[in-house]
């Protein structure tokens, strides 16, 4: 993750603003620890204007092992966003930063169940698990956010992101398979800064922000205060009662202190707060087949006075169940450094919590199937990280940690049927007593303690020759407890015993407890090779593991309530290059990465039952290409690629989408893994041309930025009926800046030709045949102002 363990280096990085503007990217394979550098102007520009450091290929300075390092030569894939880029393009979030990198995938249904994929690898698609340890890993300010749903808030006064490929256990305090996206923040400054921003659009949006810094003791004690505000009415309308859906009503917050009481220690206090109040997140009606099992949605309609009309991109939802989500997560982190003789200690020290409260309508139907569909979670969460690391410069070089981490969560389940489950969901020749008024509430309580030592070391054999070994062992204690009450419904005394089968199946008591204990061993081999001043190869081997997770629901027959532990091995080549003075950047990387037990999310269409099991074998290779140029001084263009071959190498027990909703299982083997595209891509650029406004020099300036997926599936039975098709996004901006960076306006269009698609496609409500679509923004246009200071 991104860190500061080095006061100088740390202040020089604060210094430089990053600036670029469409760097950034893709080389993400396994191979390509390039990804970043080619990727990002300067990492390491903070003060210098937009249009002096756009292009700046002369050092892009990250932080991914923990000291300050020039990207282009670090074996480690890598791809760098900076503040500044983030800025410029508007970009407000991780799922929309992450477009960037064409190598990681973002996948919501809600904020709730959201996922991050490194390489087709990390969350398989789906709801999100409390039982189940991300395999991404996800970092802000050196702190660990263990759920998914806290990677959804809005992105305040950041310094730059860096996402790493591939297992990272060695240097990073929680361990991951599949790679990190590592957040950093602006620091306090002793010098006065200040700056703001409001941007205004259609569907009424508008977003405000702000950061103010300065010294609160000379040289001594610095503040940074900053907050954004953003609104925005919903894309579609709910027919059922004419609401407005799917909106944004989002806060952020950030204070922080930098106290450096010698010149060789420095002590960061962070508290941040972020908020999301929506009325969220609901789909439309995407497309009625006929399943396998013959049921016909229209017909089973029909007695409950509804007509289905397929229409998606009128952006009409049918609901009738209150609909809203909730939202919020906080904290507060110290960071310690104390730069000794050769080397840096660190301390980083959190408290986090995460509460999710939402209202949610499962069946997107105005039939009361559902009649109530609510899980709420209340998540804290403490780490403590103790870590010592090499400034770089010796023969051998190295870091080295411990890392402590305990997390508890309490879920609340309320899951009601009401008169059209039993038409739905069994048969409509049956009664709707059977599970109508019935209400299955659950609590569930989770809690997970980890212990983990880690470290890597360098030995440069030469200044060419580099040898890089790292190992970990992790040791994990998982409890959950799992308590279920059902309540309603007429008494099934003296009806057939079919009827009470039925209901146990949708909703019967029950309590168990479950506990996982257990250790893994992992580590990684790099060799490296600086053939030329701005020419590397590399080559490495890694290995990372994910414990065994907790299935706390009401299970299918035969189904464990523990998921084995993961492991995946990682096999990777880069080549890191620039030409021509720096003014074309070329990197490369080819990966090959066996996962085992591969911890994947399954679903029971007749249940409507999501829970976790283990895929054999899952495999997924692929090459990165990344090319940055700068043919001109006032012309910067980017373009990056992804090829990635993700598939279930052996999963022959696999769910079944709906054209084979008669069976218990289905072959999954040698098809693609969900959520993945094949191919994926981003590219763009920036042109500017200076102006002459007398004493206040300016530079005009358009860019675009474009990015592209091939088909993603998107269910965990891979079903014909659940495909997105290939997605073309076009953004573009036009504007005017200060050439000093003290102000900037530009009017700005997202998704600029209206492009119409879903985000996921999902089986409707009992396998009836009905398919139901998470649609994505319209276009979206407005103007931005910048001021600072």
């Amino acid at each position: 993750m991104v860190t500061d363990n080095q006061a100088n280096a740390t202040r020089r990085l604060h210094r430089h603003w990053l600036a670029g503007t469409v760097s950034l990217l893709a080389i993400g394979a396994p191979v390509a620890a390039h990804a970043a550098e080619v990727a990002a102007p300067d990492a390491a520009a903070t003060e210098k204007t937009a249009s002096a450091d756009a292009t700046n290929y002369d050092e892009i300075v990250v932080t991914a092992r923990h000291r300050s390092e020039n990207l282009q030569t670090t074996p480690v894939a890598i791809s760098v966003l900076s503040g500044d880029l983030l800025r410029k393009t508007n970009t407000n979030t991780i799922e929309q930063a992450l477009t960037f990198v064409p190598s990681a995938q973002f996948t919501t249904f809600n904020p709730r169940n959201s996922s991050i994929n490194i390489r087709g690898l990390g969350n398989n698609i789906g709801l999100a698990s409390d039982g189940l340890d991300p395999g991404v890993g996800f970092y802000v300010d050196q702190v660990y956010f263990n759920r998914p749903g806290t990677a959804t808030f809005d992105l305040i006064d950041i310094e730059r992101i860096e996402v790493l490929r591939g297992p990272q256990g060695t240097l990073y305090g929680k361990n991951t398979t599949a790679g990190a996206v590592v957040v950093t923040s602006a620091k306090p400054t002793f010098d006065l800064h200040a700056g703001g921003e409001v941007s205004i659009g259609n569907y009424g949006y508008f977003q405000g922000k702000a950061s103010v810094s300065g010294p609160l003791v000379a040289d001594k004690l610095a503040l940074r205060l900053s907050g954004a505000v953003t609104v925005r009415n919903g894309t579609l309308v709910n027919l059922y009662n004419d609401q407005k859906q799917n909106d944004l009503n989002n806060l952020a917050l950030r204070g922080q202190l930098l106290f450096t009481p010698t010149s060789d220690i420095s002590v960061r206090v962070i508290g941040d707060y972020s908020k999301q109040d929506v009325a969220c997140c609901n789909q439309v009606l995407s497309n009625i087949v006929t399943p396998s099992n013959g049921k016909n949605f229209v017909a089973l309609s029909k007695p409950f006075g509804y007509t289905p009309v397929v229409d998606p991109f009128a952006r009409q939802a049918n609901t009738n169940s209150p609909l809203s989500a909730f939202g919020e997560t906080g904290g507060v982190s110290m960071a310690v450094d104390w730069t000794l003789s050769g080397m840096t200690l660190t301390s980083v020290t959190a408290w986090r919590f995460w509460n999710w409260a939402p209202q949610n309508d499962l069946d997107f139907t105005p039939m009361s199937a559902f009649t109530s569909a609510n899980n709420a979670d209340q998540q804290n969460q403490f780490s403590q990280e103790l870590r010592i690391a090499s400034n770089g410069t010796n023969t051998i070089d190295y870091v080295g940690g411990l890392f402590f981490f305990d997390e508890k969560i309490d879920q609340d389940l309320v899951i009601g049927y009401g008169n059209a489950a039993m038409s739905l969901f069994v048969s409509p020749f049956l009664p709707a007593l059977v599970l109508n008024g019935v209400t299955q509430t659950t609590a569930n309580h989770y809690h997970t303690q980890s212990l983990a030592g880690f470290g890597q070391a360098t030995w440069h054999i030469n200044d060419k020759l580099n040898l890089t070994g790292g190992l970990r062992y992790t040791y994990d204690w998982k409890d959950g407890i799992y308590s279920a009450t059902v309540a309603g419904g007429v008494p099934l005394t003296g009806f057939p015993p079919l009827f009470s089968a039925i209901r146990n199946g949708f909703a019967s008591p029950g309590n168990f407890n479950v506990s996982v204990n257990e250790g893994a061993l992992s580590g990684m081999a790099n060799l490296s090779y600086q053939a030329a001043d701005n020419l590397m190869v590399y080559g490495t081997y890694s290995r990372g593991s994910r414990s065994g997770g907790l299935n706390l629901i009401q299970l299918p027959p035969g189904v464990s309530p523990v998921v084995a532990t993961e492991t995946l091995n990682n096999f990777e080549i880069g080549l890191k290059s620039q030409w021509f003075d720096r003014r074309l950047t070329f990197n490369a990387a080819l990966f090959y990465i066996e996962d085992n037990d591969y911890q994947a999310q399954t679903y029971d269409v007749d249940h409507a039952v999501l829970y976790l099991a283990n895929v054999p074998k899952v495999t997924s290779q692929g090459v990165e290409i990344d090319i940055q140029a700068r043919p001109f001084d006032n012309l910067s263009l980017y373009g990056s690629l992804t090829y990635d071959n993700a598939k279930y190498d052996s999963f022959p027990t696999g769910p079944c989408g709906l054209e084979n909703a008669t069976k218990p299982s289905c072959d999954l083997s040698n098809t693609q893994l969900p959520g993945v595209p094949e191919w994926a891509a981003a590219a763009g650029g920036e042109f500017d041309q200076p102006l002459n406004l007398g004493s206040m020099p300016a530079t005009a300036y358009v860019g675009v930025d474009w990015s592209y997926r091939s088909s993603i599936n998107t269910t965990a039975a891979n079903s014909i009926y659940t495909i997105s098709g290939p997605l073309n996004l076009v953004n573009a901006r036009i504007g005017i800046r200060a050439e000093s960076g003290i102000w900037d306006a530009y009017v700005w269009a997202k998704n600029l030709f209206d492009e119409e698609y879903f985000t996921t496609v999902s089986p409707g409500v009992g396998a009836t045949g009905a398919l139901t679509a998470s649609l994505g923004d319209p276009q979206m246009y407005g103007l931005t102002v910048r001021f600072r200071y």
